[in-house]
């Protein structure tokens, strides 16, 4: 296999640096920007300006309101270091600190570049990809200890990150124009146009524009390709792990959400209060309160459909969105890594134990889908269980069956489906993520079942503080990633014809049609091969054309 030792050197030198202030002044229409360099050991240099404002502080009258354009500011604005993350509900393990901390003020965007535009002159704009970061919408930040970029600037493009509000603080709605639901959304969208608005000042080009995101932050890319709020903002979306139908979206009455959340700070609040009675005893609680609130009441604050209003972001059901070409039509490139649950077990113990339960509970199998008249849940469950373990098996002894249903339940069901859906109306590219290194080690090993979890594929696209990546291979898989990824945000493809690159043995990455389910699967080689979930893709479409009805916001 081909493979330049000098360059995976050269690579492994990258996660080591150095940041020095130059005069990297930028000024955009709010006011000038200090960046600063970031230096590899071995003397290569990048640029970055981080902590920009790109929006209000959303506190008190703002808080759970759509974001408000920044106000301008008269001097040098320090753009040296990260801003405070968001306020988190959750933290993960293994997770960098945020270095600044968490804040509710914490609207801050991020750009990082191959050029110095403050002195430069340059006639040609690179590509911009916008990421979006996952963690739940409870979790996640856009620190450089985080996502670190330097592995993409090497190619060429610019790099934009950004946070967003998380927990109930980005998605707490009552149900009416009051708090309509989906802050979160509404503060990536306003990250957007602010990319799309300065983004030539930093040397990037607005009509080329890619977003990408892993987990809840592809699940957002899914949104804003259903969002009209957000069409003519972007030219093509890459979304690892999530979708717009990944089963992440609410079933429960948020207006009752909001009005226990309320309660538990004010006792005299009852569903008989209005929605802004219920906005003002939130918006004078402190940010710690209602965090510890929503965590004592186990509440999960998660999309909605919105009424109809100027500022609604989300308002049609996604699935007839997709399936009726009512949404932003790009080429999205739209993948999964190979046992995306089997980062959620930390060793076999454990694993037997959530398998066990599930045989023992088989109404716990039952997707986030409203029931026809008369449907069982426990006949339901068993039929799924039946499927994935044939008549007479069980959960219990087919580890490997189980955790291939909890992969397709939670999040590569959702993939297979809403690429053929889209593959109708444009080009799609489908993908598994199998490359067993350094980051999925450390999951439990299950004979029979796939070996990379959910979220393993960032550590090969980002420098992660927590998480670095080791070996010869490692790097290996993170140059071819990164270059497919690349690749796509210049020209749309990410094997175009021009590129013969050995880096990528030669692969020519097919479309998915609807008729011919392809995907290119990355481990030690890339190698294009058949669907192989053609006959679960089956078996979930009679489940849910028995057992619910239209519409679907999810599958």
């Amino acid at each position: 296999m081909f493979i330049d030792k000098m360059i995976i050197l050269w690579l492994c030198g990258i996660i080591f640096l150095r940041f020095s202030v130059a005069n990297l002044i930028i000024e955009i229409p709010d006011g000038k920007i200090q960046g600063t360099t970031i230096e590899t050991t071995n003397g290569k240099v990048f640029y970055a300006w981080r902590g920009i404002p790109y929006a209000q502080p959303p506190l008190g009258e703002l808080r759970f309101l759509s974001p408000r354009p920044p106000n301008s500011w008269t001097d040098v604005l320090d753009a040296s270091k990260d801003s405070p993350a968001c306020l988190f509900q959750v933290t993960y393990n293994g997770d960098p600190i945020p270095i600044n901390g968490n804040s509710e003020d914490c609207l801050y965007i991020n750009v990082y570049s191959p050029i110095d535009s403050s002195s430069q002159n340059n006639s040609s704009k690179l590509p911009v990809m916008v990421y979006i970061y996952g963690g739940g919408f409870v979790s996640g930040s856009s620190d450089f200890n985080f996502l670190d970029p330097t592995p993409f600037l090497e190619e060429d493009v610019i790099i934009v990150t950004f946070n967003y509000r998380l927990s109930a603080f980005g998605f707490l709605s009552t149900g009416d124009e009051i708090i309509s639901g989906n802050t979160a959304l509404k503060d990536q969208l306003l990250a957007l146009k602010w990319t799309n608005n300065n983004i030539e000042y930093f040397g990037g080009d607005p009509d080329s524009i890619t977003v990408f995101g892993e987990s809840a932050g592809a699940m957002s890319a899914g949104y804003h390709m259903v969002s009209p709020k957000s069409k003519g903002l972007f030219k093509g979306v890459i979304m690892q792990s999530g979708n717009a139908l990944t089963n992440f979206f609410t079933k429960d009455d948020v207006r009752t959400m909001a009005v226990g959340l309320a309660n538990g700070i004010n006792s005299s609040i009852t569903e008989s209060n209005s929605s802004e009675e219920i906005k003002y005893v939130l918006q004078n609680a402190s940010a710690d309160l209602i965090l510890n609130v929503t965590i004592t009441l186990g509440y999960s604050f998660k999309t909605v459909l919105e009424v109809e209003s100027d500022e609604a972001f989300l308002t049609n059901p996604m699935y007839e969105s997709i399936e009726q070409g009512n949404f932003t039509k790009v080429p999205i490139i739209i993948g999964h890594n190979s046992e995306e649950t089997c980062a959620f077990a930390t060793d076999l113990t454990t694993a037997q134990l959530i398998a066990d339960s599930f045989q023992d509970n088989s109404q716990l199998l039952m997707p986030n889908m409203p029931l026809t008249d008369g449907a069982d849940p426990v006949k339901i469950g068993q039929e799924i269980i039946e499927e994935y373990v044939g008549k007479n098996g069980s959960f219990k002894t087919d580890l490997a069956a189980f955790f291939n249903w909890w992969s397709d339940e939670v999040f590569v069901r959702s993939v297979y489906k809403h690429a053929i859906l889209q593959s109708y109306f444009t080009p799609v590219y489908m993908y598994q993520f199998s490359y067993y290194g350094t980051k999925s080690k450390p999951h439990p090993n299950i004979p029979g079942a796939g070996k990379v979890g959910h979220a393993d594929d960032v550590a090969y696209l980002f420098n992660i503080s927590s998480f670095p990546i080791e070996t010869d291979s490692d790097f290996l898989a993170r140059r071819r990633l990164v270059k497919l990824w690349t690749n796509f945000a210049k020209t749309q493809n990410p094997t175009p014809d021009d590129e013969t690159s050995e880096i990528l043995e030669n692969v020519k990455w097919e479309v998915t049609t609807p008729d011919n389910v392809r995907y290119l699967d990355i481990g030690d080689d890339l190698v294009m091969k058949p669907s192989r979930k053609v006959k679960e893709t089956v078996f979930w479409d009679y489940i849910w054309s028995t057992y619910s009805y239209r519409p679907y916001n999810t599958l």
